[in-house]
């Protein structure tokens, strides 16, 4: 079977949203799939890879295909300049992205030819599928073959006149399928990675992932439009099989469960506790969890019992102290909900990741006002952490088609969409700037008040 390079374009330690660098799952689940399926997946990661352009440049010579992925927003020049690179250097081979900012942007990727496909939501089957196609035909060219394939848009070598009146390339799409039962995928291969590259002298932490998709409708989030508002969860045996292989095998200080919502399901996130107990174990954790879903989890177990089998850390997108805000974002939450989940977590001795969005759209100086009063008083809970953005549209989601209509090509190019930042700023949406000034010098002000709260980086405006 043949060999299929995948490229890793996200780098959270360049954007600040991160300290460390992450496990590529999007691509690891990819790579996976392959490997099972028979083919030779070669993950390339410029996270940890200084040189990965020699290496694509090298190893994309006799691939059957690259696969490039990365989310919305500076991870975007990555992959333009990988796949500047494999057209350089393996012209004849094809290219393929997919992840959240390919399945959104779709259309504008094809329009600009920058690949052959685009893969749209989970990529396993479709990744597998366009091997077995590259491999039997010896490229991505059968639009027949391609119309078999679930979850793809390409460009079938016809023109058409757009709805603005311009002639384009007709984009097809394929039927959207979603992911498979979670306990029929197999485990993700760690040992296509170099795992322990990832590891840092300040932490050792390894990304895991235990369910797929949210059902919530966020309309700033990418989740509702890529998968449907549709979650599919791991059962808690094979969760804890596969967290206490991991513990065992790589010996990291913490496993960060990546799943757009962990506490989705609360029966699966007590059946995980009561496993882990059984079991006698202690692995450090970090999770995603709504402020709603702690406050209901609360009502059905104590927080303490998380805490004692490792839970040290519950990331919880709070995003306004502002009802009117949070309604108008359809959080599905209020802020009684944020109170009340920092403060359970907080006597439960949990840390509290909290997130923060600033100079939302419709966003008053009394909203404002509110989310500081908010954090401000989080900020005085034991083990409150605060990371705080600007709001930044991603493309298709319900706010940005609020603000800039709805279209089934906004005609953006991925280099505007590539200087796109929560923490910089956007050429997308440059918000209001002296509004986000003000929000700045506060925070400058919150973070000499509590230097050890504001821990991750501040948003920067963009003229700064």
């Amino acid at each position: 079977m043949g060999k299929i390079v995948l490229f890793a374009g996200v780098d959270p330690l360049a954007t600040g949203e991160s300290d460390y660098p992450w496990h590529p799952l999007s691509v690891l689940t990819v790579g996976t799939a392959l490997r099972a399926a028979g083919h030779e997946p070669v993950i390339i990661d410029c996270q940890i890879e200084p040189d990965w352009r020699n290496k694509l440049a090298e190893q994309a010579k006799d691939a059957l295909y690259v696969g490039v992925s990365c989310m919305t927003g500076p991870s975007i020049g990555n992959v333009l300049d990988a796949i500047g690179t494999v057209r350089e250097h393996a012209p004849g081979v094809p290219l393929v992205w997919g992840g959240y900012h390919a399945s959104l942007a779709y259309r504008g990727i094809l329009r600009e030819r920058w690949v052959d496909v685009v893969v749209l939501g989970p990529g396993e089957a479709a990744a597998v599928a366009l091997a077995n196609l590259a491999e039997r035909t010896g490229g991505l060219t059968d639009t027949a073959s391609l119309a078999a394939i679930p979850n793809l848009a390409y460009r079938d070598g016809r023109r058409e006149i757009s709805l603005h009146g311009t002639v384009a390339d007709r984009i097809l799409e394929t039927p959207y399928g979603a992911l498979a039962d979670m306990s029929a995928i197999p485990p993700l291969d760690y040992t296509l990675l170099p795992v322990t590259a990832y590891y840092t002298d300040k932490v050792r932490d390894l990304s895991y992932l235990t369910s797929w998709g949210c059902p919530h409708p966020c309309g700033f989030c990418s989740e509702p439009k890529t998968s449907l508002r549709r979650w599919k969860g791991l059962p808690p045996k094979r969760v804890v099989d596969e967290v206490e292989a991991l513990w065992k095998t790589y010996a990291p200080d913490q496993i960060s469960l990546m799943d757009p919502n962990f506490s989705t399901n609360t029966q699966r996130v007590i059946g995980i506790v009561e496993e882990m107990e059984r079991r006698g174990l202690c692995i450090q954790l970090r999770a995603n969890m709504r402020a709603k879903d702690i406050v209901n989890l609360a009502g059905h177990i104590d927080l303490e019992r998380l805490r004692e089998v490792g839970f040290s850390a519950i990331f919880v997108g709070c995003e306004s102290g502002s009802d009117r805000m949070l309604k108008l974002m359809t959080k599905n939450a209020t802020v009684q909900h944020t109170i009340d989940g920092c403060r359970l977590l907080s006597a439960a001795g949990i840390v509290q990741l909290t997130s923060w969005i600033h100079d939302l759209p419709q966003e008053t100086d009394e909203d404002s006002d509110l989310t500081f009063r908010l954090v401000q008083d989080l900020a005085l809970l034991p083990h409150n952490e605060q990371k705080h953005h600007f709001f930044t549209p991603f493309p298709a989601t319900d706010m940005y088609d609020a603000l800039f209509g709805t279209a089934e090509d906004d005609g953006r190019s991925q280099r505007d969409w590539a200087r796109s930042d929560t923490y910089s700023g956007s050429a997308i949406w440059s918000g209001r700037p002296d509004f986000r000034r003000r929000v700045l010098e506060r925070l400058l002000k919150l973070k000499e008040q509590h230097p050890g709260v504001l821990v991750r980086s501040l948003p920067r405006l963009m003229d700064a």
